[in-house]
């Protein structure tokens, strides 16, 4: 499995990435990708990266994670091209964001990409992480289509009998 938890330099990005290694420590094995985006102005990146790593390490050893390998990305400009683009170089199988401010960046990521993506919020997780097929599916029909064949099932709603058993009904409402 392969992780990609966004992070940037507010006082909520240790709540998302607790999140992203939670995930990682329920799939021994995965390989993690931490990135941070950062103004065009900004030039000196070794400060935002030493931050990071010492933030990382501190957490992977409170998960238990200690000896796992990880990548630090910092990237300049829009912080939901950078995340997006970032996502699909990597192929990623989770990315983790978060949304804790109205209107959100999370909101134009979650348009951008087509892989599972946790949204962590100030209450915890906002949502599970989605099937892009079913994704796919929703765009492609303009919302006739919910799910994907694998999450539609085969039942189909009855709606004949949700219908009067005739069109002289005594009640006011039909």
């Amino acid at each position: 499995m392969k992780i990609l938890t966004s992070l940037d330099r507010t006082e909520y990005a240790e709540i998302v990435l607790e999140h992203g290694l939670d995930e990682a420590a329920r799939n021994p094995g995965t390989e993690l990708h931490f990135l941070t985006v950062v103004p065009l102005e900004e030039r000196d990146t070794n400060r935002v990266r030493a931050h990071l790593d010492a933030l990382i390490r501190e957490d992977l050893e409170a998960f238990g994670l200690t000896d796992q390998p990880f990548v630090i990305h910092v990237r300049h400009g829009r912080p939901a091209f950078e995340v997006s683009v970032l996502a699909i170089e990597l192929g990623v199988d989770l990315l983790v964001i978060g949304r804790f401010h109205v209107p959100s960046e999370a909101d134009i990521i979650l348009n951008a990409v087509d892989c599972p993506v946790l949204v962590v919020g100030i209450d915890g997780p906002e949502l599970a992480p989605q099937c892009p097929l079913c994704k796919r599916v929703r765009a492609e029909s303009e919302g006739e289509q919910l799910f994907c064949v694998r999450h539609a099932g085969d039942r189909v709603p009855d709606l004949v009998t949700r219908l009067p058993p005739s069109t002289i009904v005594g009640g006011t409402f039909w």
